[in-house]
């Protein structure tokens, strides 16, 4: 059925040519014939009159009523046919006016949630046939737009087609998506579409299942909602379209669906043991028992647990996992298939290296054993092969500051500057061209390093490398007169995993170290950097931040034990491993991307030109692309994502090298929580619009709304019936009159 509107209802009647309203001036046409008639007549007395006289005077008020019937239907077809070339509507149903050629823009929701299926067909599909048949239905004149909701949406047919037929060709072609919805971004792609149109009459026709979180604006709800959003509902507002809102949702519907999929290990070396848990989320409206998760790598079935999901609740399912071969590996958590089969997998990238190599940079490099500055660090990363006779995970190299300039950083994961007087710019560059590619860099402090330099190159007020600015020195070292604790901050950040839950004397080892001098470390105002380790004092010892892709590490004390006794401690080597691992991590961080993401991934400069292909989880399909040059660097550009799957690219000469990402929907779709005509208005204040949400009459209803509040019709069907009535009533009446 139709809901009444966000606005009251003006209950008046238009006119679509109003100018032939003066033609009403013809239904006196058949009383000024009658009326010149009767002055026609003339009156003659003759003997035979009288007789006749007589027997006209016993039928006289049935002939004069006769008489005035015949001329009110006649009066009353005449003013209908006119009042019908005047085309009248009802002014109650929008700004349509029936009749006049009508822009008609329809956006069809391609959201992942409208790949439900109802009855074994999908919404989309449904959305499709009744698009198909709206536009069908279309008078001859009329034009179409079709736009689809996505992230980012997709503008199909631009300029208004008066072409019907090619309109529902590219209707039948549209493929349902697998991501969310930009709602800003749609209503910016309809209001460019209405733009650009020349007609000045326009409808506006969603068809969504009103997934809350497909409407929800990305700036908040109702009057605290995104302004960019607003906007463009103003715009649109002032063109007075007729917008149209058809509801193919269904409230109380449930849903079961993996919504995280992730690895416990930053970095994953071959034959490691790697926890891999599976977010599975009932969302309602019952409990489900008995759901069974399977894990599987490369294709290959591995093992599954069967667990109850509560409603509303996340369940994580653990498995433990080796990967023996290095390279990238497909993991898939993945449950039974339910009525929203997209969200009923989840796929990870285990990018598992053969070693993770780490280049220590030594700004006092000394050839005698533990005096120089990376001596502790390079013992603790790599103290040689286990009693297993496994190697070690970590590979390190050591080389004086003199050659960083002349190394090439590319080849290695993490990148520690330990006590590095001052750096070059172009030194600069090229770390920051390392962090472009995912490596980690990992910078501590000492008594040789010049904070000026630090600040303005390194910093250069929080856009730089590092999270926060170097102030002076604190504590003596010389003196050793007091010392600093350090404070673990609950062992929140990854690098102190090692030491949650764990006994007292585990973690004084740890907490009991005797820090003598430090750095001030000075965090800029609304920093997004993590403090992970700080001093007793509240100054901040360890700062990590996301310099996306990599990852940077700023400690405010030396690698060495000059400064501190924490080298000499046994909690040193598993933080400064974690904190390495950490920091090599962001070369794994953006190889599993939301559905409808780009996905962007750099390359050494010399790269640029290449050719590449990238083979998506389409049939298959491949799809070529080239490098492009940025800045010192070559990037690859993908966004053809809107399909949840792995991705294989293959990158040719110069620079031969094949990865694998893979893209996953987005959570919030799996909920399938929908909002009311209500709801709706309140989340997009400003927009006058109709909900449809006649199920079994959807497609009807839809295509017939361009024809509500028409009276013309009507109007001929009055004017046909009394053309028949006048006929029937004129013979009736002559028939009489004979007698």
């Amino acid at each position: 059925m139709e809901s009444m509107p966000t606005f009251a209802p003006i209950l008046a009647v238009g006119f679509a040519n109003a100018g032939l309203l003066y033609g009403l001036a013809a239904a006196s046409i058949p009383i000024l014939i009658h009326l010149l008639n009767r002055r026609k007549r003339r009156e003659v007395r003759w003997a035979a009159m009288r007789f006749l006289a007589a027997a006209l005077a016993k039928n006289q008020r049935r002939i004069r009523i006769e008489q005035w019937l015949l001329l009110a239907l006649r009066c009353l077809l005449v003013a209908l046919v006119v009042g019908a070339m005047a085309k009248p509507f009802l002014e109650s149903f929008g700004n349509v006016i029936p009749g006049r050629r009508t822009h008609r823009v329809v956006v069809l929701d391609a959201s992942m949630s409208m790949a439900a299926k109802v009855g074994g067909t999908t919404r989309f599909d449904q959305a499709k046939a009744v698009a198909s048949q709206f536009v069908k239905d279309s008078r001859r004149g009329d034009a179409v737009s079709l736009v689809l909701m996505g992230d980012p949406p997709r503008v199909v047919v631009g300029d208004p087609s008066p072409n019907l037929e090619e309109v529902r060709k590219e209707v039948d072609e549209l493929t349902q998506g697998q991501g969310g919805v930009d709602l800003e971004a749609t209503f910016e792609a309809v209001d460019r579409v209405m733009e650009a149109s020349s007609i000045p009459q326009k409808e506006l026709v969603f068809l969504s299942d009103l997934q809350a979180a497909s409407w929800r604006p990305r700036g908040g709800d109702g009057a605290s909602g995104d302004e960019g959003l607003k906007r463009s509902i103003a715009r649109i507002e002032a063109r007075q379209p007729r917008s149209v809102v058809v509801d193919l949702g269904k409230a109380g519907a449930g849903n079961r669906a993996v919504v995280g999929l992730e690895a416990d290990a930053p970095v994953i070396t071959p034959g490691a043991t790697v926890a891999v848990t599976a977010l599975v989320r009932n969302f309602g409206p019952s409990a489900a028992e008995g759901v069974r998760v399977r894990l599987t790598t490369d294709g290959r079935l591995g093992p599954e647990q069967v667990v109850d999901l509560p409603v509303g609740e996340v369940v994580p399912v653990v498995f433990n996992q080796q990967f023996p071969a290095p390279g990238d590996h497909v993991v898939e958590a993945s449950i039974d298939e339910d009525a929203l089969p997209p969200d009923d997998r989840r796929l990870l990238v285990a990018s598992v290296r053969e070693a993770v190599r780490v280049l220590l940079v030594d700004g006092d490099f000394k050839s005698e054993a533990f005096l120089a500055e990376t001596d502790f660090l390079s013992q603790a990363l790599a103290p040689g092969e286990s009693a297993e006779g496994e190697p070690d995970p970590i590979r390190v190299e050591v080389v004086p500051e003199s050659q960083l300039a002349r190394r090439d950083l590319g080849s290695y994961d993490v990148v520690a500057l330990c006590n590095v007087a001052q750096f070059s710019p172009v030194e600069v560059k090229a770390l920051e061209d390392f962090l472009e590619q995912g490596g980690g860099v990992v910078v501590f402090g000492g008594d040789q390093v010049s904070a000026e330099n630090y600040n303005r190159l390194l910093f250069a007020d929080g856009r730089g490398i590092l999270p926060a600015s170097l102030g002076e020195v604190v504590g003596d070292a010389a003196k050793k007169e007091s010392a600093f604790r350090f404070d673990p901050l609950g062992f929140r950040h990854p690098i102190l995993a090692d030491f949650r839950n764990q006994a007292d004397p585990v973690v004084a080892g740890l907490t009991q170290t005797q820090v003598w001098s430090y750095h001030k470390l000075t965090l800029p105002k609304d920093s997004t950097a993590r403090v992970a380790l700080a001093f007793d004092d509240g100054d901040p010892a360890v700062i990590e931040s996301a310099r996306r892709p990599g990852r940077a590490f700023l400690a405010a004390l030396p690698a060495d034990a000059d400064w501190s006794n924490w080298p000499a401690h046994r909690s040193y080597p598993p933080v400064m491993t974690a904190l390495i691992m950490e920091a090599a991590s962001g070369r794994q961080a953006d190889r599993t991307i939301q559905v409808g993401r780009p996905f962007d991934q750099t390359f050494p400069g010399s790269a640029a030109g290449a050719a590449a292909t990238v083979v998506t989880p389409k049939g298959g399909a491949a799809t070529a692309v080239k490098l492009k040059a940025e800045g010192g660097l070559a990037r690859l550009h993908f966004e053809q994502t809107d399909a949840a799957g792995a991705y294989q690219v293959r990158l040719g000469p110069p620079a031969p090298t094949e990865l694998t990402f893979t893209a996953n929907p987005d959570p919030a779709e799996s909920d399938p929580a929908k909002l009311e005509r209500a709801g709706l208005a309140e989340r997009l204040p400003g927009w006058k619009f109709t909900l449809l949400d006649n199920g079994r009459e959807l497609a009807r209803s839809a295509a017939s709304v361009g024809r509500r509040g028409e009276l013309h019709r009507p109007l001929l069907y009055g004017v046909l019936a009394l053309l028949m009535i006048e006929s029937f009533a004129a013979w009736r009446f002559g028939r009489a009159g004979s007698r």
